[in-house]
């Protein structure tokens, strides 16, 4: 007889996870024990080698991957220390599993299209709404067909209050600076359309059904973006719909009021951008006890209660009179909100890069002081002040020869119209985009949005494959409470280059990034003689960049130790937790 225990070691929690885990301790068919030690899941399991196979054939079927999975492992123990007790559970999400998405959502089964089909498993046909309910396979090939004929429809409403939108083609009526999302109806011709790795593909494949960011092959016939948001099918109904499409051949529609949660990669590990509106209460264990009892930062109300901190993230919420709210202070909540379970933190550094928030570099020094290193310059949010800008700087002569040898480019520059915020490096990505030939390479007749003026930067620089780059410079000025970026210096820099080396648009693009990391990397370590730096917290919704994280973890992490708050997320619900943390009164 021996002693295993199956581990899920993972992020955060994973709710499906528990579910499954109670689910096993009730099956009279295994002698198990549970456990759950703040993130870890395991299943404990004394028995003969065959019935111990067994199980390990069950688990590794029934645990699907969830995209906060760090590392599943089976190893022998001498004894256990679970439990016969059931797990702590909150409401799963999940609208199907291993054991219902082949019965329904495979055209070959006999219960294929039955929205509401039974799963003893997941239980979700106890979730899904009525109206999704009572669509039948005739009714979602009537969909299809319907689809077909407009070109976009509506499909009814889930539990969330919206009914998701597919079509044919880019959906309207969407925010300016919206990223096009589209989801895929068949997975198998994936790589025929889209340069995505195994670690995007398993995410997509994950319990959780999220949105990665991929680029499309070069030359794509209909993809002109320089970035899409990807999913698979969240729903029963969308699952069977895509079904239906992949029978016709069609790859993939384009989707929106879609709630799958926004992912990036950061240090290795999958982050959640922003945590997804959602009826259901979160609730974040913290060992040092806040200042306020109450704090808002956007959809999230943070609320502290003994030994822990309750969220609700309601898009809807209303601000409550109480409650602190933090004013271009976000960058001190994202340290604070990845310091919680530290009693006294000091010797930090945080990196808060945000095209919401202002970006901000701030500093928690040994004796619990916040300081304000950098903050990102305001940029001006049209081409002719940009020129302005430029022609009374030393960069007037490149300016002037790039005006001379692209001169459409340059019509171009003077038209740029820019979204606020522009305190962000996406802004910067975005003026330096139309340097580097952006409009006239993309083709479109229309103007392009600050959205895809950056992704078009970021793409190029993911198509560059060697690791020699040239060296852009970013340039500190030094002001009287904090220092800021000489942008005229970065954009002349990107200029000398794009004048010198006119085809290797992509190793410019990647150049940018390297160096900004470096630059960035150069001010932790300056820092760091000064207050003795012991971690570096990564925050804030520009280390979606997928370039941008890797280039800046690459090189701190070589030197520091980093915080990536993954229990949380980047630039949401964090805020205002870290919010109730704030050294400030309330308005």
């Amino acid at each position: 007889m021996k002693n295993i225990r199956f581990e899920f070691n993972c992020t955060r929690e994973v709710p499906f996870y528990a579910h499954l885990c109670n689910q096993y301790l009730q099956n009279e068919q295994y002698d198990v024990t549970i456990g759950k030690n703040d993130n870890l899941y395991y299943i404990e399991a004394k028995g003969e080698q065959s019935q111990l196979e067994a199980l390990a054939d069950a688990i590794a079927n029934d645990f699907l991957i969830s995209t906060w999975l760090v590392k599943p492992q089976i190893s022998a123990i001498e004894t256990p220390c679970g439990t016969k007790k059931l797990l702590e559970t909150t409401e799963l999400e999940l609208e199907y599993c291993q054991h219902c998405q082949p019965q329904l959502g495979d055209n070959q089964a006999a219960h294929f299209g039955e929205i509401g089909f039974n799963c003893p498993c997941c239980m979700a046909h106890t979730r899904i709404s009525a109206d999704e309910q009572a669509v039948s396979l005739a009714d979602a090939r009537a969909l299809v067909k319907k689809l077909d004929k407009l070109g976009s429809i509506e499909l009814p409403q889930g539990n969330n209050g919206f009914g998701t939108i597919i079509s044919f083609q880019p959906i309207e009526n969407q925010s300016l600076e919206a990223r096009q999302q589209l989801v895929i109806c068949n997975p198998n011709n994936l790589h025929a359309h889209f340069c995505v790795n195994d670690s995007q593909i398993l995410a997509l494949s994950s319990i959780e059904k999220p949105f990665i960011k991929a680029r499309p092959i070069s030359s794509h016939t209909r993809l002109k973006q320089p970035i899409y948001e990807l999913c698979f099918a969240k729903s029963r109904l969308l699952l069977v719909i895509c079904e239906i499409m992949r029978q016709q051949g069609i790859d993939y529609v384009y989707i929106a009021n879609s709630q799958n949660p926004k992912i990036a990669m950061v240090e290795a590990k999958w982050s959640l951008i922003d945590t997804p509106s959602s009826a259901q209460k979160l609730f974040i264990n913290a060992v040092r006890q806040p200042l306020h009892d109450d704090a808002q930062a956007g959809n999230y109300q943070a609320h502290w209660t003994e030994k822990h901190i309750e969220i609700t993230a309601d898009k809807h919420s209303v601000n409550q009179g109480n409650a602190i709210t933090p004013i271009n202070n976000a960058a001190n909540c994202a340290l604070h909100a990845a310091t919680i379970n530290d009693k006294k933190p000091k010797n930090i550094a945080a990196l808060y890069f945000s095209n919401t928030s202002k970006t901000q570099i701030v500093t928690l020094d040994g004796k619990q002081q916040l300081e304000l290193f950098f903050e990102f310059p305001s940029l001006p949010d049209n081409g002719y002040d940009i020129v302005h800008h430029l022609e009374l700087s030393p960069q007037k002569t490149l300016l002037d020869k790039f005006k001379t040898l692209y001169p459409d480019d340059y019509l171009k520059l003077l038209s740029l119209k820019l979204t606020q915020p522009t305190d962000n490096i996406e802004t910067l990505w975005a003026i330096a985009a139309i340097f580097l030939g952006a409009t006239s390479q993309t083709n479109q007749t229309r103007a392009l949005s600050k959205t895809e003026l950056c992704d078009f930067v970021v793409a190029r620089a993911m198509c560059h494959k060697g690791a020699n780059a040239p060296r852009v410079d970013f340039p500190l000025t030094r002001g009287e409470a904090f220092r800021s970026l000489n942008w005229c210096k970065t954009l002349g820099s990107i200029i000398s280059f794009r004048l010198a080396e006119e085809e290797n648009v992509d190793k410019l693009a990647f150049g940018m990034h390297d160096s900004f990391a470096d630059y960035i990397c150069n001010w932790i370590e300056h820092l760091d003689q000064n207050i003795n730096i012991k971690s570096v917290v990564i925050a804030g919704n520009s280390f979606a960049n997928e370039v941008l994280a890797q280039r800046v973890v690459l090189r701190l992490g070589k030197n520091f130790s980093l915080n990536t708050n993954p229990q949380m997320d980047l630039d949401g619900l964090n805020i205002a937790v870290g919010a109730l943390y704030l050294k400030q009164r309330r308005h």
